[in-house]
């Protein structure tokens, strides 16, 4: 007997076929976040210190080393709920220097040089998690952000 609901369901799927999202939620109205990488005096920062995003919603994140030295963004916990589209660099002119695609959980960035991430979570955190320049000495230094993904 439990076997025909079961028919009817899987005949039901059958029939309706599988449900499409209309366009490509990766590329639609997409959000600039702007993250800043620096140092002040003995301090080290990401700015600003706290993020949310929402998951679904593509953002780009424009990260841009303002410091003399070079820094990273590690994301850590957060790496693990979201979907990276892509990484561009470009020149001061702005032509395209390189694109990289696939996994990707860090990012260095060059002295006065900006990277933009594409990214869409696809997971909430639950709370707060954090992001952070592993480079040694760095997030000793405050080099740290919290971020929530709702």
């Amino acid at each position: 007997m439990k076997s025909v609901p079961m028919a009817c369901a899987m005949f039901a799927l059958v029939l309706t076929g599988p449900a499409f999202a209309d366009g490509d939620l990766s590329r639609a109205n997409v959000i600039d976040v702007p993250i800043e990488m620096g140092s002040n005096g003995g301090k080290m920062y990401l700015k600003p210190d706290h993020f949310e995003f929402v998951t679904g919603q593509a953002y780009k994140l424009i990260v841009t080393n303002v410091d003399k030295i070079k820094h990273e963004l590690a994301l850590n916990e957060m790496g693990e709920r979201i979907f990276t589209r892509k990484i561009e660099a470009s020149d001061a002119k702005g032509n395209l220097i390189t694109e990289v695609k696939g996994l990707i959980r860090e990012v260095e960035v060059g002295p006065g040089k900006t990277v933009e991430w594409f990214i869409v979570p696809v997971q909430t955190t639950g709370g707060p998690v954090e992001i952070t320049c592993e480079i040694p000495g760095h997030l000793k230094a405050g080099m740290r952000a919290s971020v929530v993904i709702k």
